[in-house]
């Protein structure tokens, strides 16, 4: 039987990287709703920016043996298709709000479940 992962601690480095995905995302989501109205960038660079830090992330976590949660991966996914689609097909469609609430649950269930 494997060993529970979940409850050993985490390293220090763990806790950097983990940190520093969650000051990225919520840093993007922050500069992205600030710019003045006048600078309107295409809809798809907010989930974009967000799913390509949640995916870099989770690469270099599991690079080094670090636990991902697997919300990291679909969340990195889910946002990397829908700018995918955004770019492609539907550039009116704005997909900010999409970006903001998988950040709400990778960082929530980070939180709550000790992974990210």
């Amino acid at each position: 039987m494997a060993a529970d992962t979940a409850s050993e601690p985490k390293s220090d480095d763990e806790c950097r990287i983990e940190r520093f995905t969650w000051f990225a995302v919520v840093g993007v989501l922050v500069i992205t709703g600030a710019l003045p109205s006048w600078l309107t960038l295409h809809n798809g660079v907010t989930p974009l920016a967000t799913g390509c830090i949640l995916m870099l992330s989770g690469f270099l976590q599991y690079r080094r043996g670090f636990r991902v949660g697997y919300l990291t991966w679909v969340a990195g996914t889910l946002l990397l298709v829908s700018a995918g689609f955004n770019f492609a097909s539907r550039p009116d469609l704005d997909l900010s709000l999409i970006a903001i609430v998988a950040a709400i649950i990778v960082v929530g269930a980070g939180i709550f479940t000790r992974e990210t």
